[in-house]
């Protein structure tokens, strides 16, 4: 099994599929499909119907001639019907093993549907022809199976197809040119006729029910994908928290909820002192690392209708809704210093940070985001000059940065 086959499967969910039987039936199917049908969840989904379509037709024609053998009297005509059948079964798995040799999806689709008209065709002009034949019914398979193998517009030309072939099975029977009557019993037509309709209603059953469950399963796949999307567009890669872009959604947010409920928003800046020589004298990886350890001490310590967001390098930002001052700043924000503070072992090398954060108040300090920012900002580099320590805001800050 190759990396895109694995790659594909685990995309499609197996373990979550719907039931443990059906995820049986999918590995049982993955032995019939070549590798290019698995680069992605479409092709794959593609493959999978085809597969499942061709046993569920196999499951029919077996039943078919065992009808034809044990509840159909055709006397003499039984092996002409048995052959015709055993037609059609042949080529159901002469097409499996073209799919899996070939990889070629399109040829293996129309060469079902093409053995499949070719046998119907031939079943109507020898019981009976357009106007008697029990077959007849059955011609309503090949546009189904065109449409959910093919597409739209292949599935158009075997429409068309099929309705070109009823018009001149039609002109064979009112002509009276083309076509004999094997069928010699009027119960035995009659009752094939009551089973083939049996027939069409599994055969239909059978391919709603195998394209409804694999399109089902690429819903969901394509779900997933979409929401691991939105998330990746809103957390950083590094450490999975909150990234810039998030941080500021969620603090517009936040500022419009505390306007309608008159609390209160806490904004912290948070820079990491010390974390420059790391990447220097141990490399980007143990880097990478330290800030990893960094946002889960911060999530941790922090309440889970708080945000931590890496605002970018070695710098966060902490949105604390609903928190009152001076209180709740007195008591977290010690937490927060000794979090990054504990030294962090990589490899069994420790490492060493200090933190230095700036906080601003919603609406103390100001009710616009973009200013809330910027006073953090200048209290965290009002911090850094002390280092391993916070500053709340004040007024006088910006005249000191003057």
């Amino acid at each position: 099994m190759t990396d895109a086959r694995r790659e594909s499967e685990k995309n499609m969910g197996r373990e979550r599929s719907p039931g443990w039987a059906m995820s049986y039936l999918l590995r049982f199917f993955d032995y019939f499909l070549p590798d290019s049908l698995c680069t992605n969840p479409s092709d794959l989904m593609r493959g999978y119907i085809i597969v499942g379509l061709i046993f569920a037709n196999i499951a029919i024609c077996l039943l078919i001639m065992l009808g034809l053998v044990y509840l159909l009297e055709l006397e003499y005509n039984t092996p002409i019907a048995l052959a015709l059948n055993g037609v059609c079964l042949l080529g159901y798995c002469v097409t499996l093993v073209l799919l899996k040799r070939t990889e070629n999806y399109i040829l293996c689709s129309n060469l079902i549907i093409a053995i499949l008209g070719s046998v119907i065709v031939c079943g109507v002009q020898i019981t009976g022809g357009y106007l008697e034949s029990p077959i007849l019914q059955l011609l309503l398979q090949i546009p189904l199976l065109a449409f959910l193998l093919l597409g739209l517009r292949s599935g158009l030309f075997w429409l068309g197809g099929t309705l070109a072939a009823g018009a001149a099975l039609y002109v064979s029977a009112i002509t009276n040119v083309g076509y004999i009557q094997w069928l010699q019993n009027e119960q035995v037509t009659q009752a094939m006729y009551v089973m083939l309709q049996f027939v069409l209603v599994l055969l239909v059953g059978a391919a709603l029910t195998v394209y409804e469950t694999l399109n089902g399963l690429l819903k969901k796949e394509l779900q997933e994908e979409k929401v691991k999307l939105e998330h990746w567009a809103s957390h950083d890669d590094l450490t999975g928290i909150a990234n810039r872009f998030e941080f500021f959604r969620r603090l517009r947010a936040g500022i419009d909820e505390a306007q309608e409920r008159n609390h209160k928003v806490g904004v912290v800046y948070i820079d990491l002192d010390g974390f420059k020589p790391v990447n220097d004298n141990h490399g980007h990886h143990m880097g990478d690392e330290a800030l990893k350890a960094v946002a889960e001490r911060l999530q941790k310590v922090l309440r889970l209708s708080d945000t931590t967001a890496r605002l970018g390098g070695d710098e966060f930002g902490l949105i604390l809704p609903g928190i009152h001052v001076p209180d709740d700043i007195e008591s977290i924000m010690p937490k927060i210093l000794e979090a990054i503070r504990e030294p962090i072992e990589v490899g069994g090398v420790e490492i060493n940070v200090r933190g230095s954060c700036g906080v601003a108040i919603f609406p103390n300090h100001a009710e616009d985001c973009d200013d809330l920012c910027r006073y953090a900002d200048t209290a965290m580099y009002r911090a850094k000059e002390i280092s391993d320590a916070y500053l709340v805001y004040k007024d006088d800050m910006q005249s000191q940065g003057a």
